[in-house]
């Protein structure tokens, strides 16, 4: 019953976990990069502009954004739960599921996630020792999150080498 939903579920995976890997790193390259130097720079202009970007015009963005982390969480954890019942693919089904899982228990449990929302949700200049976690943190949190994706991707994308290779007819054979 599992067989016919594996395929498309690992599909749904894959694509979500790169699209999530390449948030990431697009955040600890160039995102967060630019949100330091305007927190550094001037906390006020930080303040003034992005709570209301994220309030009216970025709204959408961050909710589609949001979806497809929670929709890259949940198709990794099914596709383990998949190749646990199909008894194939267990390894890569789990690091892939347990890079989606760790990724933002490193975001909240590190207390970044709260030093974050702080940062970015206050219309008003950030007290300094916020302003230093989050410029400390940012991007190193940003990149081990694109760093464990991208693990989690390699691992989704050897799969389909590992069904070949368990179906070519030497590996039956031997079985």
């Amino acid at each position: 019953m599992t067989q016919p939903f594996f395929w498309p579920c690992w599909l749904l995976a894959t694509m979500t976990t790169g699209l999530v890997a390449g948030f990431m790193l697009g955040h600890a390259l160039i995102l967060g990069r630019f949100l330091d130097w305007m927190l550094a720079s001037d906390p006020r202009l930080l303040a003034a502009t992005y709570p209301a970007f994220a309030r009216s015009v970025g709204g959408t963005g961050l909710t589609v954004f949001y979806g497809i982390c929670g929709l890259q969480v949940v198709a990794t954890l099914v596709l383990l739960a998949l190749a646990l019942g199909v008894r194939r693919h267990r390894l890569g089904a789990g690091v892939a599921a347990i890079t989606a899982v760790l990724w933002p228990v490193v975001h909240y449990a590190s207390g970044f996630g709260a030093v974050e929302a702080v940062a970015l949700r206050s219309v008003t200049p950030v007290p300094t020792d916020v302003a230093a976690s989050f410029l400390a943190w940012n991007t190193p949190v940003h990149a081990v999150h694109a760093v464990l994706l991208l693990m989690g991707l390699a691992a989704l994308l050897a799969i389909p080498a590992d069904a070949r290779r368990d179906s070519a007819p030497s590996s039956r054979a031997a079985r």
